[in-house]
């Protein structure tokens, strides 16, 4: 026996405390249609009809009895299963926005494109202005061609006004319907009630005409529902949930229990199986889309998971951001709201239609901004007609932005997803939706996974804490979930102040959801009774593992309360739902906006903020900041060797200085290993100038005394030296024709023409010396060392010089210390400034100085050039030379940033048609692939191309499919195509065999108003106002015309009269000019000398003698007399004869 639903309408049975109950009543009966008609008629209902959406085991019959009690014990005890029976009771429904005012002044939406989506505006004493809608980028959508065409959306409200200007272009009666007066009137009854008006402006608005706004979707269908405007029960919204589910795509609610931080409510039972119903079957089995509002109560407290209606998994729940991203003081948040729309501005007003066919401003509240969200929703079904209710919830998630909303609560679940408790995935975002709904697939069926957990005690300030660890149901094929889609925790708990309880779920992957947070105003001691809290922050992750359920209570009242029962409802797909190339590998990574950072900055950043915790990601620095050669920039708090301090920019100092006051080599003040600084001129130099002496004590290069050419540090001079008055002496070289005076530094070297006479220049030996000759072999060629080395004035058997006078300058390999002795550098030196191996100023040709050690080969980061080792570029590993082009190993630089060498390059991501190795390297991927993971594995190919085993097979789509650029795949055409257009498979440049082609589109027989034309296989349309037709005549037509001879018409013409029934103009009798019917009798006009009587035409002399005729049913004679004719009544005469 199959099941029904019955609704019965009995007399009020009793009224407690504020629940008022109604004449209805639903019964849900094992039986079929004729048994439950006898039941009704039995117990003196009457059988009012179905709820139209639910499937024949679940119809849904209304009854009615206007007067009799019922008897409830009798109604359930009938020979057939009763599975449950339930009087209907009036629902506390409210609207989610404040308010309604008039608007004084309009402000005319701009068009066409490109424009912002709606009009905000203040109240009159405030200027106009325009949204910034391009964070939702909904005229980016409209460019692309979409407005909605095709998309049927119906407002479940207080009605709307059909025949306002902006509406009325859109308005589409079959989505309308007056659930409250049960008739075709649809239309608000009053000014006050315009909510739904306001709303069905919001998502449909004409464009170009209208007066007030232009919807989101200004080309969709709209309709409305009026079921606010009366007692609402569970049966009057099945009733508007399910109207025409066949043809209305996407419901809007723009309403919910009352947002007074204090109320638990959701749909009933009825409501609940035609919801549930719907996503099954609606939209011709794709799903109806229903459209939430989040609440409006966040002022009060309340919390969005307290309404069953934006908490159920079959809704999409939206909420509302101001225009500037912040939260609005009305928001709720809760982890079952999906995305967010713009709502208007805080406590401010939206421009949209009003009443009377005026304009009006609606203060910003969550309804709005779920009629936005209801707007793009029709231009992504507009995009993908064939989208599922859940390939819907699946793009909204993936294509959500968290940037540009405020909110401190942003996490990253462990599928990669921000998410927020006040704004769900973030932002819609119209462009990326409609782009990723031309090219999705749908998705692998739902699957339940339902599993129950153990009963505990809640202590008051305390924290109970259950976990439960799932496979997923994995023993269990048809309930598998793998990948998680929505979290349902259905609870029992008894509590004496249901307010006092937080609830928070934590999901395996770390994903911690507040299913409940604390409301202050909420008394009740009811607790919750099989309540059902949702989360779809686990969207993506891995269902397998420990969730953990943490209830805390924050207690009033010292009393117990108790975790009667909990389960775990899990629902997803058992397979990955998106394919794998569809994932980004690393390889590939093209960049994208960066989301808004919302953590700590480093110190180095300034009150600018930051992109991230990094002091590479600061957007100001507090200091200074390095600039590098790819662009980054590094916050310091001062600048490093090398660098000076300009504006806070560090720029580089001279090759050669450590440390300097500016970029020139003449602003040095600290010098590089193995340069000295001199003194006066502020330069380095690797080896003093004329005039100057190195210093080895100060590393510098000091002035000679102004007697001297050349001049050079000295150790002390020996007591032996009679000229001696000096204990530490600089052996100089005086100037031409000078001789230093005792006490004065000493010559080293003397100028042409001069003598060394001890540390003295002469022109001749003074008495006791003679002049000695130059010795070649150790002569350099120069004649100062020539004048140094043996120019030398000696005595007779003694030398004063080889006791006294200061050596010449030390030896190669060899450095002088404070005490002017010479000694051996390092063995591994050529040069040096002291003994140890970190000395050396210079090394051997075939080495490398690197910070003052000689090697063999530079170390790892630095390349050798002028035999010296220089560091690498910072994106380098290895180099051969400066820059970032001559890198030849790549590793993670100093930004921690993993690379990859890429002809001579290190990149943070291989390039397109490359992929990256364990080597750090980038390696071509095969022939045509254009993004692979490994030699044999591409992911996706070049265009005309598709993956096959790894590798890039030649794509050639067969009949009926066309290529598809984004996934390198055949796109099927709609049934009966040839060929079609990319993007648009209903567009058919082509038929198969068997199907005719008309309007771009292939069909199996001809559709209404055309006739086939088999040599063609094509359709030609019938004439206008012809349903059904063929080359010769029309044999159908429109309602309100008749056919005749193969024509429509709207009147029939003399001799024939219009056949209700058949639609067709029939002859009248034959005595009939014209006629209401085919009989005699039928006659409404005569021919010339017949005349009608009582529906005959017959003629005169059958009724009136020779010489009258009929005049106003009497025979009248005519008589000629005197010239006067007379007229006499014959039938009198004959009386009074």
């Amino acid at each position: 026996m199959a099941r029904f639903i019955a609704l019965w309408m009995g007399t009020l049975l009793q009224l407690c405390h504020a629940t008022i109950y109604t004449n209805d009543w639903a019964i849900k009966i094992r039986g079929d249609l004729e048994s439950v008609n006898r039941i009704a008629e039995k117990y003196g209902f009457t059988n009012m009809g179905q709820v139209s959406a639910l499937k024949h085991e679940e119809a849904a019959e209304i009854f009615h009895n206007g007067s009799k009690k019922v008897d409830i014990n009798i109604c359930t005890n009938v020979p057939f299963k009763v599975e449950w029976l339930k009087q209907q009771v009036v629902q506390r429904r409210v609207k989610r926005i404040s308010r309604l005012l008039p608007a004084t002044q309009i402000v005319l939406f701009c068009f066409p494109l490109p424009c912002s989506s709606l009009k905000h505006r203040h109240t009159n004493t405030h200027k106009p202005r325009q949204t910034d809608r391009s964070h939702m980028n909904i005229a980016a959508a409209w460019r692309r061609g979409y407005t909605g065409k095709g998309v049927v959306v119906s407002v479940l409200d207080d009605g709307i006004e059909r025949e306002h200007p902006d509406l009325k272009p859109n308005y589409d009666p079959f989505a309308s319907f007056d659930v409250n007066g049960q008739d075709q009137d649809r239309s608000s009854t009053s000014a006050v009630n315009n909510h739904g008006t306001q709303c069905a402006g919001v998502v449909a608005a004409a464009a170009n005409s209208s007066r007030c706004t232009v919807g989101v979707s200004f080309h969709a269908r709209i309709g409305g529902i009026r079921m606010l405007d009366g007692d609402v029960t569970d049966i009057v919204e099945a009733q508007s949930l399910s109207f025409s589910s066949g043809y209305i795509d996407v419901y809007l609610a723009g309403w919910g229990p009352k947002d007074d931080g204090a109320t638990l409510d959701g749909p009933g039972p009825l409501t609940r199986l035609v919801l549930q119903d719907s996503v099954q079957t609606g939209r011709q089995g794709r799903g109806s889309i229903f459209v939430w509002p989040s609440g409006n109560g966040g002022e009060r407290g309340d919390y969005c998971s307290c309404d069953g209606y934006s908490n159920s998994i079959y809704t999409i729940s939206i909420s509302s951001s101001t225009q500037h991203g912040s939260q609005p003081d009305y928001l709720e948040p809760c982890p079952s709201t999906l995305a967010t729309a713009y709502g208007g501005w805080d406590r401010e007003e939206m421009v949209t239609v009003g009443p009377q066919q005026s304009c009006s401003t609606a203060q910003s509240g969550t309804s709005l901004a779920a009629s936005v969200a209801a707007g793009v929703i029709a231009l992504t079904l507009e995009a993908n007609p064939l989208l599922t209710w859940r390939d819907l919830q699946h793009i909204i998630v993936c294509t959500s932005k968290a940037h540009h909303l405020s909110a401190p609560d942003w996490r990253v679940n462990g599928a990669g997803y921000k998410v927020s408790h006040l704004y769900g995935f973030g932002l819609l975002d119209a462009e990326s939706m409609v782009k990723e709904a031309e090219r999705w697939k749908q998705v692998p069926s739902q699957h339940e996974c339902a599993e129950e957990a153990a009963i505990q005690l809640i202590h008051p300030g305390s924290v109970l804490m259950s976990v439960h660890e799932t496979t997923g149901c994995s023993s269990k094929a048809p309930q598998h979930v793998a990948y998680v889609e929505h979290v349902v925790v259905r609870v029992n708990i008894s509590h004496g102040r249901r307010g006092d309880l937080s609830i928070t779920l934590t999901s395996p992957s770390g994903t911690t959801s507040q299913l409940l947070a604390n409301r202050p105003l909420d008394n009740s001691t009811e607790g919750f009774q099989n309540w059902e809290f949702m989360t779809a922050h686990c969207w993506g992750e891995q269902a397998a593992g420990e969730w953990t359920l943490k209830i805390q209570d924050t207690p009033s009242q010292k009393k117990d309360g108790v975790l009667e029962k909990w389960s775990l409802v899990i629902y997803g797909t058992a397979e990955r739902p998106y394919p794998a190339h569809r994932e980004r590998a690393r390889s590939a990574e093209i960049p994208t906006d960066s989301e808004e950072y919302s953590g700590p900055c480093d110190p180095e950043c300034s009150d600018d903020g930051c992109e991230g915790p990094g002091p590479q990601q600061c957007v100001t620095c507090l200091h200074f900041f390095l600039k590098f050669k790819n662009n980054t920039r590094l916050c310091v708090s001062g600048c490093p060797r090398g660098f000076w301090g300009d504006r806070r920019r560090c720029k580089r100092c001279y090759a050669s200085c450590e440390s300097c006051t500016g970029s020139r080599s003449d602003q040095c003040t600290s010098c590089q290993p193995g340069h000295h600084l001199t003194e006066g001129t502020n330069t380095c130099t690797r080896s003093c100038a004329a005039g100057f002496y190195h210093d080895p004590q100060e590393v510098a290069c000091k002035p000679c005394h102004q007697a001297c050419a050349t001049c050079r540090f000295s150790r002390p001079i020996a007591p032996l030296c009679p000229l001696s008055s000096n204990p530490v002496k600089c052996v100089c070289v005086c100037s031409p024709h000078a001789a230093p005076g005792a006490g004065v530094e000493a010559c080293n070297t003397c100028a042409e023409g001069y003598l060394m006479e001890e540390w003295r220049c002469v022109s001749s030996c003074s008495a006791g010396f003679y002049a000695t000759e130059p010795n070649p072999e150790i002569a350099d060629g120069s004649h100062s060392a020539v004048a140094h080395e043996n120019h030398l004035c000696t005595s007779d058997g003694y030398s004063f010089l080889s006791q006294c006078a200061s050596p010449a300058f030390c030896l190669t390999g060899e450095y002088q210390d404070i005490n002017g002795e010479c000694h051996a550098c390092h063995a591994t030196c050529l040069k040096c400034t002291g003994p140890q191996s970190e000395d050396c100023i210079s090394c051997i040709s075939s080495q490398a100085l690197d910070e003052g050690r000689c090697v063999v080969g530079c170390a790892s980061g630095k390349y050798q050039s002028g035999g010296r080792c220089h560091l690498c570029d910072h994106t380098c590993a290895t180099c051969v030379d400066a820059g970032p082009a001559n890198c030849t190993s790549c590793d993670t630089d100093k930004f921690k940033v993993e690379r990859y060498l890429y002809k001579g390059m290190c990149l943070d991501a291989c390039p397109e048609a490359f992929y990256h190795t364990k080597q750090r390297t980038c390696e071509p991927c095969v022939d045509h692939c254009r993004l692979c993971t490994g030699p044999n594995h591409c992911l996706k190919c070049n265009a005309s191309y598709y993956v096959s085993d790894g590798s890039c097979v030649k794509l050639e789509c067969g009949e009926g499919e066309v290529e598809d650029p984004d996934y390198d795949d055949c796109m099927a055409c709609e049934q009966g195509c040839k060929k079609c257009v990319l993007y648009n498979p209903r567009h058919c440049l082509s038929c198969i065999e068997g199907f005719y082609n008309f309007q771009d589109g292939c069909y199996k027989n001809c559709p209404a108003k055309t006739y086939s034309v088999e040599e063609e296989m094509t359709c030609i349309p019938c004439d206008d106002n012809c349903v059904s037709c063929d080359e010769h005549e029309c044999y159908w037509c429109e309602s309100d015309l008749f056919l005749l001879e193969g024509k429509c018409v709207s009147e029939c013409p003399d001799g024939f009269y219009g056949d209700e029934d058949s639609n067709n103009c029939e002859e009248c009798h034959s005595d009939c000019v014209t006629c209401s019917g085919p009989e005699d009798e039928d006659c409404l006009l005569c021919e010339e000398g017949k005349a009608l009587e009582n529906g005959e035409c017959v003629s005169d002399h059958e009724v009136c003698p020779i010489k009258t005729f009929l005049n106003l049913k009497q025979c009248m004679v005519i008589s000629l007399r005197q010239d006067i004719l007379i007229i006499r009544n014959l039938n009198n005469s004959e009386k009074s004869a």
